[in-house]
């Protein structure tokens, strides 16, 4: 592994912990399309390995205003959404998926954009857990349909609750992409190169947080990612020109 790829993905993880232990969720938004670009092996176990990191940080920090029973419906939507994408990345490219990964960033954003608001019912919930799983495993990028439900709770709840489910739902999809062959002990031991960056980069959130205007980083995510969803659609169907 080229020394200057293992740095170009730290920094790229780096800042999506930045964005996700300030705002609640975006790690895999912003750091899976500009890794795929440098690393394809990377995405999807890597990053969601660094996630579960990331997720078990937050969840700590938050602790206190962790609700684990008004998640269940989420952690229950979370299984059989993550067996499916275990099944669909037997049969997917390393082409499709990019296209899936950008596909992914972009609806996210679009979504991001509607003014729906979403009531965090036991269904509404459950079906998020779904769409979650599927996205997470098959992209690692699972966060959007969590955060769009969650969008309108109170701001240390909304970060305390993602973490919790991400921790779960980072397991489950580490568990499935083992199985398939997407992680393995090659993954683990790059996981381990790139984490410090992160994790250093995740305590720094905690000390700058109370000076970021949530509204202004939540525009800045979104032209981030309509970029690197752009970037990863590229990636996808340039083969297919060639």
């Amino acid at each position: 592994m080229d020394t200057s790829t293992l740095i170009y993905c730290a920094l790229a993880l780096s800042a999506g912990c930045f964005v996700q232990s300030t705002v609640g969720f975006g790690m895999a938004i912003v750091a899976a399309p500009i890794i795929y670009f440098f690393e394809p092996r990377f995405v999807p176990g890597v990053v969601t390995f660094v996630g579960l990191v990331l997720a078990l940080i937050n969840m700590w920090q938050y602790r206190r205003m962790i609700s684990f029973q008004g998640m269940s419906a989420a952690f229950i939507g979370r299984v059989p959404g993550t067996m499916v994408a275990g099944w669909i990345m037997l049969y997917i490219s390393a082409e499709h998926l990019a296209l899936v990964v950008g596909a992914g960033v972009l609806l996210a954003v679009l979504i991001s954009l509607m003014k729906v608001r979403f009531k965090p019912t036991p269904k509404a919930l459950f079906f998020a857990g779904f769409t979650s799983g599927l996205m997470g495993t098959t992209t690692s990028i699972g966060g959007p349909p969590m955060a769009l439900v969650l969008q309108h709770a109170e701001a240390g709840k909304l970060r305390a609750n993602l973490a919790v489910y991400f921790v779960f739902s980072c397991i489950l999809s580490l568990i499935a992409l083992s199985s398939t062959g997407h992680f393995s002990v090659w993954h683990f031991q790059q996981a381990l190169l790139i984490l410090p960056a992160p994790v250093l980069t995740t305590l720094l959130a905690y000390r700058v947080q109370r000076f970021i205007k949530t509204e202004w980083l939540r525009y800045a995510l979104l032209i981030l990612c309509t970029f690197a969803g752009m970037a990863a659609l590229w990636q996808g169907l340039s083969p297919m020109w060639t």
